[in-house]
């Protein structure tokens, strides 16, 4: 037995949430892609902004419609191998038409690059953000962060080890949204996710964020469909309660008849409106 009583063959099918829906993602796939390339067609983007030194370090920006509005910030999933800002951006309509400014953030992927650099560029991309706020026309004191799976968990490693860097400048992240997400390291490393990671002892706690809470601040909702697998579920509920015993204000939901890939196409997801 591997982790939690699990085989090897238990454990990886756990930590493939496609084998909730028989495996086949390329209809989620194609349905972020065309959702977001709908969303840029509608709505006005400054596409590919580079907040860092390489083509990877790049963000896409949709303002607000009235100035100084609150910001969204969304980091995509893929396991830290897969997607990218383009396919991200499905969110943006809803935001923006609930008067918010959307950004979706686009960062180097393994195996070229580690999972600190990755924390480490998502955490540059919202103070590049920041910095910019009065010409991009949004208020960074009224910032809401979320991130999808593989995003949720370097959204929370963000929320763990920014918080004087952000006050620094001004940033306020008032909620985070963290949606089906991986939030203890150590199960992935004995799965093929691993392969193109190769995390190591020490980045599997510096890394996990159930053992690198934040400090109060934000109110937190994790959120995961019930169709998820059960280790997906697990971790968000334990994590949801490790952050309640830390004194954060944050709730757990359930998505009812929602699985891993499904549950970032429903406009609900991105609210923070739970008890």
């Amino acid at each position: 037995m591997l982790y939690r009583g699990f085989t090897q063959d238990e454990l990886e099918r756990e930590y493939a949430p496609s084998s909730m829906i028989g495996g086949d993602l390329a209809p989620y796939l194609a349905a972020y892609s065309a959702l977001s390339a709908q969303a840029r067609a509608q709505l006005t983007v400054q596409d590919n902004l580079g907040y860092g030194d390489t083509p990877a370090q790049v963000l896409d920006f949709f303002p607000a419609r009235t100035p100084n509005a609150p910001l969204h910030v969304f980091i995509h999933g893929g396991y830290w191998q897969a997607l990218s800002q383009h396919d991200s951006a499905m969110m943006a309509p809803s935001l923006v038409e609930g008067g918010q400014a959307f950004a979706t953030v686009n960062y180097t992927l393994a195996p070229d690059a580690r999972l600190d650099q990755m924390v480490d560029e998502c955490r540059t991309a919202l103070l590049w953000l920041a910095t910019r706020a009065k010409s991009l026309g949004f208020d960074a004191s009224h910032v809401t962060l979320s991130g999808h799976s593989a995003g949720a968990h370097l959204a929370a490693m963000v929320m763990a080890t920014s918080v004087d860097q952000f006050a620094r400048i001004g940033l306020r992240v008032r909620e985070v949204i963290l949606i089906s997400g991986v939030y203890d390291l150590e199960p992935i490393s004995l799965t093929p996710v691993n392969d193109p990671l190769q995390l190591t002892p020490v980045e599997l706690h510096d890394l996990s964020p159930i053992l690198n809470l934040p400090a109060p601040g934000p109110r937190y909702r994790v959120t995961v469909g019930e169709r998820d697998t059960g280790e997906f579920i697990r971790q968000s509920r334990d994590y949801a309660e490790a952050l309640r015993k830390a004194g954060h204000a944050v709730s757990f939901d359930l998505q009812p008849g929602t699985h891993h890939f499904d549950i970032i196409l429903k406009d609900g997801t991105f609210l923070n409106d739970h008890p």
